[in-house]
Formats: C-alpha cells, structure tokens, sequence
C-alpha cells in the first residue's frame, strides 16, 4: 500500500458530485495549491511521486486544466524567461497574453500606468496554474480596485477644490503668494547687499595689503641705501685724517 504523508484540502464528506483521481506526479504540491486558489473543493493525498485526488464533479473541466498546466512544464519555462530580463519589467513580456485572458486589446492596458501592467503581470504569474476562470477574475479584480482607487483620488480632488474655491480662500491664497513673493525679494535685496559688501570688504582688504607692501617695499630700500651710505662716511672719514 502507497504511504501518502500529506493531506490537503476539505474533508471528503462536504465534497458534492464526486470524482476520483489517482495518478503519478512529481507536482502534486503545485496541484493542490492551484485547486486552493481557484476555489475548487478537493481532497487530496499525496507523496513524491504520486496522488489521490476526490473533487466536486461540476469542476470536472477546471481541474483537468489545472493538471494538464502543472504537468506541461510550461510553467517552469515562463519563470526562467521573466528572470533572464534580471529585473521587474521582465513580467511586461507577459502583457501580451494578459491581454488575451482579459479579451482586450494590448493596446488599452499599455495606456494604464507601468505599475498597473506590473501588477497585472505579477498576479498572471501568481494565478497561471489556476484555471482560466479563477485567472480572469483576479485580473479583473486588480483592474476593478485600480479604477475605483482613480475615481477616488479624482473625486476627492474634485471635492478639495470645490471646498476652496470661495472667495474667502481666494483671497487668502492671493495674499499668501504675494507675501511669498515679496519675501523672496526681500531674500533676494539681502543677497545683493551682503554681496556688494562682501566685494567692498575684499577690495578694502586688497588696498589696504598693496599699501603695506608698498611701505614695507620703502622702508627696505631705505634701510638698504643707508646700509650702503655708512661704510662709505666712514671710509671719507679715514681718508681725512693726518
């Protein structure tokens, strides 16, 4: 007898319109989880190689689905594609086939924002193995919740400038940005200032070292004429002498 150690799922007697499935598989941990997402009531036991699985009959075509894409490998194949781009915008190679599960032109989603096709990309990804139903729905799902977080933020811009365009806070506005502008230049005249005394301070400075260096340039010639002047006294003095 097969040793099955995982379980997953409900409990077998909730489960309407039975069907039985038993066959080996490597993936039987990506089927149970695809089964989850999806909604579909199951009951499953498992192992490395093999699987029993009891699901409601009116699923019959969603599970087939679901096991023939975890079985393909072609999920494993898309994975290795959006990680050759080495970044995020690897998942926008996808938005070509989201376009299709959502039956909308390429084109529309393009016109939404890149983080809206990333997301949509992502949760495609998330949702592959599920049936095509549950994919669709949550797609439609994150377009749903996107477009009424837009309606939103527009509306409550909408109500903002409603509240504040009266003439009170036209006014108010008026005046703030005249003050505000009066301020900057007065920011601006003390710029100027600071920096017209700046320059004088340093063209003082600059006079005020050529005229010491012009004093200390004298008194050195000075010094070194009257250094010159005394050997010559004194050589006119000996020469007077009997």
């Amino acid at each position: 007898m097969t040793d099955f150690p995982y379980i997953s799922g409900v409990d077998v007697g909730t489960i309407s319109n039975k069907e039985f499935a038993r066959f080996e598989t490597t993936k039987a941990s990506d089927i149970v989880i695809a089964l989850d997402k999806s909604g579909i009531p199951f009951s499953a036991r498992f192992g490395d190689s093999e699987i029993v699985l009891t699901y409601d009959g009116r699923y019959k075509e969603e599970v087939e689905e679901i096991i023939a894409k975890v079985s393909s490998g072609d999920y494993e194949a898309l994975l290795r594609e959006i990680r050759e781009k080495k970044d995020d915008n690897g998942y926008l190679i996808l938005l070509s086939e989201v376009a299709d599960v959502l039956n909308t032109p390429v084109g529309t989603l393009k016109a939404r924002p890149v983080d809206l096709q990333e997301m949509l990309c992502k949760t495609y990804v998330d949702f592959w193995l599920c049936d095509t139903y549950t994919i669709q729905r949550e797609l439609d799902r994150i377009l749903t919740v996107n477009v009424r977080t837009l309606s939103d933020m527009q509306e409550h811009e909408r109500r903002d400038y409603q509240a504040n365009n009266t003439p009170e806070k036209r006014e108010k506005v008026e005046l703030d940005d005249a003050a505000h502008q009066m301020s900057v230049i007065r920011n601006a005249e003390d710029h100027r200032m600071k920096a017209e005394q700046m320059a004088n301070e340093t063209a003082r400075t600059a006079y005020i070292t050529r005229e010491m260096r012009r004093k200390n340039a004298e008194e050195l010639r000075r010094k070194q004429a009257e250094s010159k002047r005394i050997p010559q006294r004194d050589e006119r003095e000996r020469t007077k002498r009997p």
